[in-house]
């Protein structure tokens, strides 16, 4: 039997969660026409049991007390008639005889059973008694109004209009209250039989919410809260095994999870010990650029020195062509001296070796200056640079070397892809406890499909690479981490061959404590004695 009990169970648990639900559906779906059907038959006895009211009980009393009426009219006329001999009485107790005769028709299309119909013959023999005696009455007072019979038929009269009255009062009182206690009853039927269904219908309820609630809680909630709290840690990075033993779609999740994370977990040790190969390159890497682009700067910087000598004619004056050719030369060569440049700055970001020294400085003054070293390639392109800014002094807790990077960066990359005789503008605005720079050109602007590339390293648009070969590509990665740093963010808006615009904000004072300003101060002068680029 315990066995049988644990199958059945067993089979219920392994059931597919749709046909749970399609279950409780149905259960529900008959509670509901159980109960509208219910309802349907109530209303029908309860309009049964109105209608009956309506069309045998209120009728038989207002018929009844039409008849009494009638009859009592009809008995003060003859009384009148004969006192006063007024024809008028006579046709009025003639004519209220007849309506009561009408009022006890009505009575007997009213009855429904077989004492109804006894009820009716009762009421008929009286009420043909009392006629028949105010009958004899009248004539034998209009034979002799002076007859001494006369006497003895107004006594009899009265004996039978007494009668009549108490059977009235009596019979006819029992007898529709007989109808009323009857209509009641069938109405006080129905209404136990509503309890007793709604008391049904609510034990019926509550075993099947109590059903319900116990679904959700064991067949889903639970398993629900264990793959929840398995989700979690999982990630965490903490694998957990789900134990749920069932066949359906929360069973099947709980396998498919447990194999989706032994796999992960096979798969994530696998790419650590490929991260740790990634790291030690990437280490190796940033280490032979920061010894290639040290190695390289010395020597480069030396060689620009004798072509400037040489090109300045220091050494003797040169020819066209000779100055031509080693104007080129210079030119490239400053242009491996900056890809040096970057280089080292991109690996110091990487090393994080590119320490802050923040301190109040104008950022005006450090645009202008930063603007000065473009002066001629500002000539050579024919182009015009106009700073616009709220005030004369824009302070600000900056490092002044890694903002004019930043400036400087974006300065470059504005003259370099602006049309010839165009216009660079930079603007700088206080907005709250921010400044606002822009630096904004009209030239050959970004395609919108390189937007999400625009600060990573070694971007260059394909619509610059057309037009302008040259270039590293790290200024703008330079740029976003420089402003980062600064606890600021940067952004740009451009469109193709109309320009492009970049704004970064920074705050104007910076969330350091003394003690990490003082850290940094002493970081930063220990890397400078011992970078011999900053020599």
């Amino acid at each position: 039997m315990a066995n049988r009990k644990k199958q059945s169970f067993n089979i219920l648990r392994d059931l597919k969660l749709t046909q749970k639900i399609f279950v409780i559906f149905l259960v529900m779906i008959f509670l509901v026409i159980n109960s509208w059907g219910f309802t349907f038959t109530t209303i029908i006895d309860f309009q049964q049991s109105f209608e009956s009211v309506e069309s045998y009980a209120f009728p038989s009393v207002i018929a009844t007390s039409e008849l009494k009426d009638h009859v009592h009219i009809s008995m003060l006329a003859v009384y009148d008639y004969v006192n006063t001999g007024n024809t008028a009485s006579k046709e009025l107790y003639q004519q209220q005889f007849q309506e009561a005769f009408g009022a006890e028709y009505e009575l007997f299309l009213l009855s429904q059973s077989a004492k109804d119909f006894i009820f009716t013959q009762n009421f008929n023999d009286r009420l043909l008694a009392v006629y028949n005696a105010t009958d004899e009455l009248v004539k034998i007072y209009e034979a002799n109004p002076d007859s001494p019979e006369l006497h003895n038929k107004l006594e009899n009269l009265n004996i039978l209009r007494d009668e009549f009255n108490i059977f009235l009062e009596n019979e006819v009182t029992n007898q529709i209250g007989q109808q009323i206690a009857s209509t009641n009853e069938e109405i006080n039927s129905t209404a136990s039989t509503i309890r007793y269904f709604l008391i049904g219908v609510a034990l019926i309820v509550i075993l099947v919410i109590a059903f319900v609630l116990s679904f959700i809680s064991n067949d889903i909630r639970k398993p629900l809260k264990t793959l929840t709290k398995a989700a979690e840690q999982f990630g965490k990075g903490n694998f957990v095994k789900i134990h749920l033993k069932r066949n359906d779609e929360l069973g099947l999740f709980a396998k498919t999870f447990n194999k989706m994370g032994t796999d992960i977990a096979a798969s994530q040790a696998a790419l650590e010990e490929e991260l740790e190969k990634t790291k030690k390159l990437d280490a190796q890497k940033s280490e032979f650029l920061s010894i290639a682009a040290h190695q390289l700067r010395t020597p480069m910087s030396g060689i620009r020195w004798v072509a400037n000598m040489l090109f300045e004619g220091d050494m003797g004056e040169l020819t066209k062509e000779q100055k031509h050719h080693l104007g080129n030369a210079l030119e490239n060569i400053n242009r491996m001296v900056t890809l040096i440049n970057d280089l080292l700055d991109v690996t110091k970001i990487e090393e994080q070796r590119f320490n802050y020294d923040f301190v109040q400085h104008d950022i005006v003054d450090i645009t202008n200056n930063v603007i000065k070293r473009f002066e001629n390639a500002l000539t050579e392109k024919h182009l015009s640079i106009k700073v616009i800014h709220d005030t004369k002094k824009m302070q600000a807790e900056v490092d002044e070397d890694k903002l004019g990077i930043a400036l400087e960066n974006l300065i470059d990359n504005a003259i370099k892809y602006s049309h010839d005789k165009g216009k660079i503008e930079i603007t700088i605005k206080k907005e709250k406890q921010h400044i606002i720079c822009s630096v904004q050109d009209h030239g050959l602007g970004i395609a919108k499909e390189s937007f999400d590339q625009v600060f990573t390293k070694f971007f260059r648009g394909q619509n610059i690479l057309k037009v302008i070969t040259e270039g590293s590509g790290l200024g703008l990665f330079v740029v976003k981490d420089i402003i980062i740093k600064h606890q600021g963010t940067v952004e740009f808006s451009s469109e193709e061959d109309k320009g492009s615009i970049f704004t970064f904000k920074i705050p104007i004072k910076q969330k350091h404590t003394d003690a990490e300003k003082m850290a940094d101060k002493v970081r930063s002068d220990r890397t400078s004695d011992a970078d011999p680029s900053t020599a």
